[in-house]
């Protein structure tokens, strides 16, 4: 994944160093891979040393690594290439934790449509807005919607999850996914429109 962004990203003029910066960005694409093997070894129970293991690897990803990428990066400087990494570790770490969620988490599959939409999105727009645009300069509030779909993960896989966390999982489910739906939809407008407007 790092090797793929960095080569696209030097086909549009840019060139990057991989820094400490960096190395924590991409760990996130560490856990997103450790998931995908769990899901590949067969991995069903949430209570399991495996589950607890996928588990607290998504909370490392998740919170942990994104918290501290964001105050070194402050503190040592960052460059573009940089914050692409950052958007497409999270990227996929979430792709990669909606399907075990969906696993061993018990959701129902449909959880994985923003992820795979995503990517989607991207292939389907790259012929007229540029990659940057595509992945950059989205309203704050769609991190928050962001982050209510990893929280639904996070809570989907936790292994001590109980009555109260099923309900609110089981209700938050259809509306996270409708949202990350309908976010992708208008964003994707808006920057299409946006670039057609330019070239206009």
């Amino acid at each position: 994944m790092a090797l793929a962004l960095k080569r696209l990203m030097e086909r549009d003029g840019s060139r990057h160093r991989l820094t400490l910066v960096d190395g924590i960005t991409l760990s996130r694409g560490a856990t997103g891979a450790l998931m995908i093997g769990l899901i590949a070894s067969g991995v069903r129970h949430r209570r399991g040393s495996a589950g607890w293991l996928g588990w607290i690897a998504l909370l490392y990803g998740a919170i942990l690594s994104d918290w501290l990428d964001g105050p070194i990066a402050r503190r040592l400087g960052t460059s573009e290439v940089g914050a692409m990494f950052d958007i497409e570790a999270d990227s996929w770490l979430t792709l990669c934790s909606s399907a075990a969620a969906v696993t061993w988490g018990g959701l129902p599959a449909y959880v994985v449509a923003p992820p795979v939409a995503r990517y989607a999105r991207l292939a389907a727009l790259r012929r007229w807005v540029p990659y940057r645009q595509l992945v950059s300069g989205d309203p704050l509030w769609t991190r928050h919607i962001g982050m209510a779909q990893m929280m639904l993960f996070i809570a989907a896989l936790a292994p001590f999850r109980g009555r109260a966390t099923d309900f609110l999982v089981k209700i938050g489910t259809p509306l996270v996914v409708a949202g990350q739906l309908l976010t992708l939809g208008v964003v994707s407008w808006r920057k299409l429109h946006a670039e057609i407007r330019r070239e206009s």
